[in-house]
């Protein structure tokens, strides 16, 4: 883990309020962790959780919605401007065993897609609430890759939970909105199917000493910065 600077290469809107920002440098990741992130003085007081969506030899990419001020001054950001980033953060997914399925809704898909390109030939589903984006990303790096849109553009119209299917995979990464989680969870545990879901909280100091990222397990309180965000679905449904 390190706080490091960085220069922004490339912050593009992929639909209006969804960007991609790549910022230059060396780092690292296990896929499904995250870094913190700010692009401000002292206000907002808070840093931003982004998990990695991808890594390179020249740098870093995350994928954000803007959800308040601070995406939003993230969104504002241009080429050569500068970005504060601390990670790696949180535990990533596991090594799978057998046959891998990825279940992504909206930018639920950030924490997949290095899942895909390490545990390659695993199968995508993403889900989007309209136009879909960095589809062809993923085809070049998963097995197979299903599309849903709320909206009917692109793939599927419908939810992504209405295109997969547990039924020959023995793991599957999910991370999306949690009534999309849910429906995975019933769906997985009825097939016999192992789930490991990426939680989103709101982040005070991404380290475990504030506990404000804390949700209730079936183990306790656990704090999604420090024991996730991954979690066993049976441990949080």
């Amino acid at each position: 883990m390190s706080l490091v600077r960085a220069e922004v290469v490339e912050n593009r809107e992929l639909v209006p309020g969804v960007f991609l920002l790549r910022a230059r440098g060396n780092f690292s990741a296990q896929p499904g962790q995250f870094y913190l992130v700010r692009a401000w003085g002292l206000d907002p007081p808070l840093f931003r959780p982004f998990s990695a969506f991808d890594l390179s030899q020249e740098g870093i990419s995350f994928l954000y919605a803007i959800r308040g001020r601070g995406t939003s001054l993230l969104a504002r950001l241009q080429p050569g401007h500068s970005l504060t980033l601390l990670g790696p953060l949180g535990n990533g997914w596991p090594q799978p065993e057998g046959k891998l399925a990825l279940v992504g809704g909206g930018v639920g898909i950030a924490p997949l897609y290095l899942a895909a390109k390490a545990f390659r030939e695993a199968d995508a589903y993403l889900g989007f609430p309209g136009r879909p984006y960095l589809v062809e990303k993923f085809r070049e790096v998963a097995g197979r890759v299903w599309v849903a849109s709320e909206r009917g553009q692109g793939g599927h119209r419908g939810s992504v939970t209405e295109i997969f299917t547990p039924d020959g995979y023995r793991v599957c990464y999910a991370c999306g909105p949690r009534e999309m989680l849910a429906r995975l969870w019933e769906m997985c545990r009825r097939a016999g199917v192992w789930l490991y879901v990426s939680l989103e909280e709101r982040m005070a100091c991404g380290l475990g000493a504030c506990l404000g990222c804390t949700v209730f397990t079936r183990s306790g309180p656990q704090r999604v910065c420090r024991e996730g965000p991954v979690f066993p679905a049976q441990e949080v449904f």
